[in-house]
Formats: structure tokens, sequence, C-alpha cells
């Protein structure tokens, strides 16, 4: 793995490969990132905070008095079609260190990535960045809840043209659930958004589709204080600058997947953040 970051530290430990930004941080600093994210490789770090499908994320703090909160994110050895991808794309670690710089030039709120690792002998990578700034959504939710309507709707049309901004940029996030977007109480609300394993920054014809993908990700989770209406809201916090027709195209394609989405997930019906009836998860 050759070094992604100006003035980058390689570092070789116990059959893994690691690259660090240099960031000003104190040496001391950097041996503990280094520790942390071992312990994690080795499985004796405790039960990680987060887990998914192909990955395993832990939350450290580094320094005295914590001068530094990190999440350390251990990505699985790819299989099947993943490991054709890791062949002609090279390590998902290495993609994840780009696209966060990309969205950083173009002026998004993303959690720097401070440390990327390839362990030679199973194809298992780490990746760490510091905690983002803001809240994560269900205690964003329950602040938004407290505070005037006019505020909470600004609060989520702003999300919807910050989704869009990202889109005309070229950006498209490759899991963009509420739970991946934090948020940032100012004027105006700043969001960063998280989890970069699947963004891409599309080039080629089609990327609609894919856009709409993103919106369908964001409207299907109900969250306990958002309703129907506040969704709406963040689609129309998206689509402000479509004429009204195009507007209804768009809501009709993404109820359209929607409802795809929902038959092949299995999920019982509520109302949609467009307009009609969808599934919800658990529902009988």
């Amino acid at each position: 793995m050759t070094a992604l970051f100006d003035g980058a530290i390689t570092v070789e430990r116990e059959g893994w490969r690691l690259s660090l930004a240099d960031g000003g941080l104190p040496a001391a600093v950097r041996e503990e990132l280094i520790g942390c994210a071992l312990d994690a490789a080795r499985g004796t770090r405790g039960a990680p905070r987060r887990r998914s499908r192909h990955a395993r994320t832990w939350q450290a703090k580094l320094g005295a008095p914590a001068e530094l909160e990190i999440f350390i994110k251990l990505l699985d050895a790819p299989r099947g079609r993943e490991l054709i991808k890791r062949w002609v794309r090279g390590p998902r670690s290495a993609h994840v260190a780009r696209i966060t710089q990309a969205l950083a030039d173009a002026g998004f709120n993303v959690p720097p990535v401070i440390a990327i690792g390839l362990e030679a002998a199973t194809g298992r990578e780490l990746i760490v960045a510091p905690r983002a700034e803001g809240e994560g959504p269900l205690r964003t939710l329950a602040a938004l809840r407290s505070r005037p309507l006019a505020h909470k709707r600004a609060v989520l049309r702003a999300l919807g043209a910050e989704i869009a901004r990202l889109h005309r940029c070229g950006f498209v996030h490759g899991d963009l659930t509420p739970f991946n977007i934090f948020f940032v109480r100012a004027e105006p609300p700043r969001f960063f958004l998280i989890d970069h394993e699947r963004t891409r920054r599309l080039v080629m014809p089609g990327r609609g589709r894919v856009r709409l993908r993103n919106l369908v990700q964001l409207g299907r989770f109900a969250l306990p204080g958002i309703s129907a209406t506040d969704r709406m809201r963040v689609f129309d916090g998206y689509a402000v600058r479509l004429a009204k027709a195009a507007r209804r195209r768009l809501a009709r394609r993404a109820h359209a997947l929607l409802g795809r989405r929902i038959r092949r997930d299995g999920l019982a019906p509520v109302h949609n953040p467009f307009g009609e009836a969808w599934p919800r998860r658990g529902a009988s």
C-alpha cells in the first residue's frame, strides 16, 4: 500500500502495513493510535461499538486527557465479487482515504482519514478517523423536537439541499442512511457525512438512478420524532431548484424504486416520504 497522505508515516507491525497522516500528532499519541488499531485487529479490544455485515468498529480516546476521539474500523477480508473489485480497484481503505479527501476538497464536511492499514496475509484492512463533529441522528432528533417548528423544518430542508449539492458535485454516497449523517447545530446548520467505503464520484451516464437510491436510503427509515411530512421536507430541500413537473417526476421515480426495495426486503406498510404507503421493518 502506498502512502496516501502528505508527510505520511509508514509503519509495519505484526504483519500490518500502516500509513498514518502526520497531522501534527505527538509521537506518543501516534504510538497509542497504532496500539489501539492492532488491539482491534487481534480481537483484544473488547466488544466493538458497531457491527455491520463486513466490518466492526471500535471507539477510543487518545492522549491525556483524551485529546483525540477516534473510530477504528476493521474491514473483513474480501471474498467473491469483493475480491475481484480489490484486484481491479485496489484496497478499500485506500479508496476511503482518496474519496474523503476529494469530498473535503469540494467543500463537504467529512472527518479526515488519519490512518489506513492492510494485513498482507489475510487482506483485512483498517481505517482510522476522528469522531465527526456534531450529534448522531437519534440525539439530534430529540434536540429538534424541543426547538421551534420553523427551525426543525429549516434543518430538514437544509439536509435535502446538502444532499442535492453532493449530487451536483458528482458524488454519490454508498450508504446514505440517517446513521451516517451528523448534525451541527449552527446557523446555517452543518452536516458531516461518514462511512465512505462505497461513496464514489460518477463520470459515466446513468447516474440519475444511483442518486435516486440515495433518496430511498435516506427516506426509508422511520425515526422517532420524524414524520412522513418531515421526510418530505428533506425531499423538497433536495428538489427545490427543479420545476414542478420535474419534481413530481422525481418523486414518482423515487417512490417506484422504494417500492421495489421494500418488496425485496419484505417490509410491512407505513406512510412513505413520497406520499403513499411504504413498509416499516418489523411490522406484521
